[in-house]
């Protein structure tokens, strides 16, 4: 059994959520209670059927758990996105799918090298230039399906991140649980509805 109501496994998404929301609600208690709930699986449906796509079981827990988190920079990258900014980034990139690589890339079986983008790249965190983070559905090897890539504008590259969005988040969680994040109160450009924003400590 899995999702919202269910138990997923001991460091299944649910207990990642839980362990993400612990920290938040002690570092940044206006976030927290900002978090927008789970979506609903209408949601969810639309969603998939919107980008002719079927999630990995992983993409679908997390978003039951939450749709969303405002007010967070993940990494160096941006908030994660809700369902709706998820399609809206997605519907924006469409006409660019299939295009050919700008340059010679040699394949390596982890990613696609013969495409810039690709349909199946599902972007769930903006980086504000134009990168994104994407969940691939489109991998040259079908285990590969639902690793996270780092697509980039320059070049029009991606690289890879990590197996799926669990060990995402869960690399999320334990930065946070490390006290690798801090709160600024006052906010900025990037914050959502004039939360505090939380972003990664500056380092070196």
């Amino acid at each position: 059994m899995d999702g919202i109501n269910g138990m997923d496994g001991m460091d299944g998404m649910q207990q990642i959520w839980a362990r993400i929301e612990t920290v938040l609600g002690r570092i940044a208690p206006k976030v927290l209670a900002a978090m927008p709930p789970g979506a609903t699986e209408e949601e969810i449906g639309t969603a998939q059927a919107v980008m002719g796509v079927e999630f990995p079981e992983d993409v679908k827990v997390s978003y039951r758990c939450r749709n969303g988190l405002p007010g967070v920079l993940i990494g160096w990258h941006a908030a994660l996105y809700s369902l709706g900014q998820m399609v809206n980034d997605w519907r924006e990139r469409a006409d660019d799918a299939g295009d050919p690589p700008e340059d010679d890339r040699e394949a390596d079986g982890v990613i696609r090298r013969d495409i810039s983008w690709s349909a199946g790249w599902i972007p769930f965190i903006g980086i504000g230039n134009g990168d994104v983070i994407c969940i691939d559905l489109d991998p040259p090897t079908p285990e590969r399906r639902g690793q996270i890539i780092d697509w980039s504008h320059e070049g029009w590259r991606a690289r890879y991140e990590t197996a799926g969005l669990r060990e995402f988040l869960r690399e999320f969680a334990s930065d946070l649980e490390a006290d690798r994040y801090e709160v600024d109160d006052a906010g900025n450009k990037w914050s959502d509805n004039g939360l505090p924003l939380v972003s990664l400590k500056a380092t070196g």
